[in-house]
């Protein structure tokens, strides 16, 4: 039986900064992001499931050793035309038994693969999950049937087992599945949202950083700052593309009457579905 494995590399890091978010600590931004990006670099591929690590943050994970770059491109840009077009995918590419980390015996059986890592993510990530070994195609949707993905899917082939091989074929499959608006999902994920401390002087404009992971990879904000419970302004970001990978910002005239000392900002994300996340708070220094 497959057993859920430790609390390891992105799910310690991600553990630990909800954690803290809940207490109401601190955390800076980018102490916070090195630790995510280390995770996934460093800690991807020693513990038990590696694409379960890198896909939270990211849409394909490219087996090791990795495919020619000019055959990864075409992928990439597939997947994030499907995003484009607000649908989504998540794809894992597995060549070897060694990209399986501690659950080698699902090498061979993409179908059994697919929902085991959708189960994995599921915290973070609910939506269609491609799978491609050299045995064939797996897809999965956590716990939701995916009869026209499975449809498009089972008269293809994978014509290779190299990793180049392997990628083009999961360039075709997902350029195949959205052609046939196959990858149509109710997300049900609300964004999560990890704030970075700020300072601004009065009478100039503020930089308020922060970063949104949010599986639709589309999310407005609406901001608050307060001094004790007085409410000093309150922001409001449009609808917009948003990547783990890339901190987003919101900026904020200082008023020049408003007296120095610390501002607590908080961030609330919500999704082009409607699904709000709750709120997470930093401070905001005003010079």
């Amino acid at each position: 039986m497959l057993t859920r494995r430790p609390v390891t590399g992105y799910r310690r890091a991600r553990a630990t900064l909800k954690l803290s978010s809940m207490r109401g600590r601190t955390i800076a931004l980018a102490g916070a992001m090195t630790a995510l990006l280390l995770a996934f670099a460093a800690g991807a591929r020693a513990d038990g499931d590696p694409a379960s690590d890198v896909l939270p943050g990211q849409d394909v994970f490219l087996p090791f050793p990795a495919p020619t770059p000019s055959v990864a491109t075409p992928l990439k840009s597939a997947v994030a035309s499907v995003y484009a077009k607000h649908r989504r995918i998540k794809v894992a590419i597995i060549a070897n038994e060694g990209d399986l980390g501690a659950v080698p015996s699902l090498f061979g059986k993409p179908k059994a693969y697919a929902k085991f890592l959708g189960s994995e993510i599921a915290t973070f990530y609910v939506g269609p999950l491609l799978v491609v070994m050299p045995s064939g195609f797996g897809i999965a949707d956590f716990n939701r049937a995916t009869p026209a993905a499975d449809r498009i899917l089972s008269p293809l082939d994978v014509d290779g087992s190299s990793p180049d091989d392997l990628t083009r074929a999961a360039t075709d499959a997902v350029k195949k599945l959205a052609s046939a608006n196959a990858l149509t999902s109710k997300d049900v994920r609300a964004p999560i949202v990890y704030p970075q401390p700020a300072s601004a002087r009065r009478g100039k404009t503020a930089r308020i950083g922060y970063t949104v992971l949010e599986d639709s990879e589309y999310a407005k904000e609406t901001i608050t700052l307060k001094r004790g419970r007085k409410l000093v302004a309150r922001l409001h970001t449009r609808l917009r593309h948003v990547l783990y990978s890339k901190p987003t910002s919101a900026t904020w005239r200082v008023p020049r009457s408003l007296a120095r000392g610390k501002l607590r900002y908080c961030v609330v994300s919500t999704d082009g579905s409607g699904n709000r996340g709750i709120a997470s708070c930093e401070t905001l220094r005003v010079l």
